[in-house]
């Protein structure tokens, strides 16, 4: 796949390329061939929104751009990212949500940074749908800076999905790679700290709570137990499980359930079954107290707690 948009350098002492070319090869530089090779595979423009399998190059500059003057730190952003690609980096959050991290592609900073500022320095052609898709999400911005337009349990929705990416990611690595009792390793050391630095990232407090926990300090409390009650009751009665979101001064408290998978049973099922010797002895070691076993698929396991502020 090419790129089929003109790019020509702001520089004065580079001339504009010729419109015809697919890129500008005549600005050939280190960042350019790397580009050549790899970036655009991913990053071309297309005919639409909905073919795209992440962001074109125009695009991701102009996010890069918002809130920075200079070449100097536009090029330590874009290549902070690319050296360590992870959602509490990133300037695009939203494309993060709709295509997934990308892959670090093995270059050193050097090379990022070439990347980089061919990118800063590149004029690059838009698609045709790019302009009318900024602008909705300029109104929609606009919109949601009003307290009485925003949809809190949405927010607060896509905050908890994007944290719990993380951690799955993240636990999904530790069992492939160290087998289930290094995931409770990662569980025990790692999870309540990551949880928070998303929340940093997010811009929400976040925490996952449970009427079985395991962990003391993912103990519910009683407003938390009141949800927990009314969910059971539900999934009891074949309904599907409903989020809600309450008031609290200042602040919106959001809860929406988590429901056990296959995955989960390896260390929250049953005893006799599903949690291995030594999976056990693991969990008696890190947790003497813990009170999350017996569980069964599609069973209620905790709740995410997503406090956000009004914004008012």
């Amino acid at each position: 796949m090419t790129l089929t948009v003109a790019i020509s350098c702001n520089s004065n002492n580079k001339k504009p390329v010729d419109n015809s070319q697919p890129i500008a090869e005549s600005l050939g530089d280190e960042g350019f061939d790397i580009i050549k090779q790899n970036c655009i595979q991913c990053h071309a423009n297309n005919n639409t929104f909905t073919k795209m399998i992440a962001p074109p190059l125009a695009a991701v500059k102009e996010h890069y751009l918002e809130n920075v003057d200079n070449e100097v730190d536009f090029v330590k952003n874009m290549s902070d990212f690319l050296v360590s690609p992870n959602i509490m980096n990133s300037r695009m959050p939203n494309a993060v949500e709709k295509f997934g991290i990308m892959p670090t592609l093995g270059y050193d900073r050097n090379q990022y940074e070439a990347i980089a500022r061919y990118i800063y320095n590149a004029e690059l052609e838009k698609p045709d749908w790019l302009e009318k898709h900024e602008a909705e999400s300029k109104s929609n911005m606009i919109k949601n800076s009003d307290p009485s337009n925003i949809d809190f349990l949405k927010e607060g929705k896509n905050i908890a999905l994007s944290t719990k990416s993380i951690l799955g990611k993240n636990l999904l690595n530790a069992i492939q790679t160290k087998g289930t009792p290094s995931a409770l390793e990662f569980c025990n050391t790692r999870a309540i700290p990551l949880t928070d630095s998303m929340a940093v990232a997010l811009n929400a407090n976040i925490k996952r709570v449970s009427d079985k926990n395991r962990n003391p300090n993912n103990a519910a409390n009683e407003e938390e137990l009141k949800y927990i009650a009314k969910v059971k009751t539900e999934v009891a009665n074949g309904e599907n499980p409903s989020p809600k979101a309450i008031e609290s001064g200042d602040k919106v408290i959001a809860y929406y359930p988590i429901m056990t998978n296959k995955m989960c049973l390896q260390c929250h099922g049953n005893t006799n079954d599903d949690i291995s010797v030594e999976t056990q002895s693991s969990i008696k070691k890190l947790y003497p107290h813990d009170l999350a076993t017996g569980y069964k698929e599609n069973e209620l396991r905790g709740i995410w707690v997503v406090t956000m502020d009004r914004k008012e």
